[in-house]
């Protein structure tokens, strides 16, 4: 957030106060201190938080009929999902509907004399509810899918035109409400007497009415987890869990998309905040952000940077 621009008091003489100093550990009186300008009031900012996440599987079954003018089947050579996507996330009280499409393929030998091999496709729609405590209809939610397993049964003499599909999908979700935090941007001083402050670790958990430094910025607000609001840094490897996982330049859904990474793929872990994790790719210089829901984080990771 950009500091707000100071207006300038008017005054060409510089005055001296008090300047009561709050941190995690007290209030402190400081020295007599010179500003060239007024402080700035506090700024009021909105930050995500994740409220839950959770996983369910859904199993989709359908059959697949040949298409008229096709030959029937003589044997099924492979059976594939081309495509899986999510169409809507609807929240509702303590749950989330995910829906989304199947395009599934079928390559098999026909049942002809020259047994040459054809195809055909299908979409699927498809539905899964996964409980989320305390969602409500207001929250914003995001979800994603991946195939987990694809059979398919094949009965030549009871219908030489039908195969009957068998495709089990990992449905992620997870719901963000937004808390209001105070932020107060430290403008430059003149100091008279240098004032020697104790700030509270930024790996502690914010309480109700406590003030956290970090830095030049000051962060107030109800009680949160550090995950949710302060970086961390952490260190390790993840595994990409998703289908297709967008990394995005920022910890938020909101924020642009740099490249996608696919299923087990190896990520370097670099720092951590509104459980979404900053990332070094296998390549050695893509860095960007992947939701912690689609990552299998290793033992090492979550710890601070020594």
């Amino acid at each position: 957030m950009a500091d707000k621009k100071r207006q300038s008091s008017g005054s060409t003489s510089a005055t001296s106060e008090t300047v009561m100093v709050t941190t995690g550990t007290g209030t402190v009186d400081s020295a007599e201190l010179v500003c060239g300008c007024p402080e700035p009031g506090p700024a009021t900012i909105q930050v995500e938080q994740v409220l839950g996440a959770n996983m369910e599987q859904r199993v989709v079954e359908f059959d697949m009929i040949v298409p008229d003018p096709k030959p029937s089947i003589e044997q099924v050579i492979d059976v594939f999902v081309k495509d899986v996507c999510i169409k809507s996330v609807d929240v509702i009280p303590n749950k989330v509907i995910v829906r989304g499409e199947l395009e599934v393929k079928v390559l098999y030998v026909a049942d002809l004399p020259s047994q040459p091999v054809h195809a055909f496709e299908k979409e699927q729609r498809w539905t899964r509810d996964i409980v989320v405590d305390g969602a409500m209809p207001d929250m914003k939610a995001t979800a994603d899918v991946m195939v987990e397993f694809v059979d398919y049964d094949f009965h030549r003499r009871h219908n030489d035109r039908k195969v009957h599909i068998t495709i089990v999908l990992k449905v992620w979700t997870r719901v963000v409400t937004t808390t209001e935090m105070d932020v107060i941007a430290l403008s430059p001083v003149d100091e008279v007497g240098v004032v020697e402050v104790t700030t509270a670790s930024a790996s502690e958990s914010l309480t109700s009415g406590s003030v956290v430094s970090t830095g030049n910025v000051f962060v107030t607000g109800p009680g949160v987890e550090p995950t949710a609001g302060v970086n961390m840094g952490v260190s390790g490897t993840a595994t990409v869990t998703g289908t297709r996982v967008n990394v995005r330049t920022g910890p938020g859904t909101n924020f642009p998309v740099v490249t996608q990474v696919n299923t087990n793929d190896v990520v370097t872990l670099k720092d951590q905040a509104f459980g979404w994790y900053r990332v070094v790719l296998s390549d050695g210089s893509t860095t960007g952000w992947i939701a912690g829901w689609l990552l299998s984080v290793g033992a090492a990771a979550g710890a601070p940077k020594g």
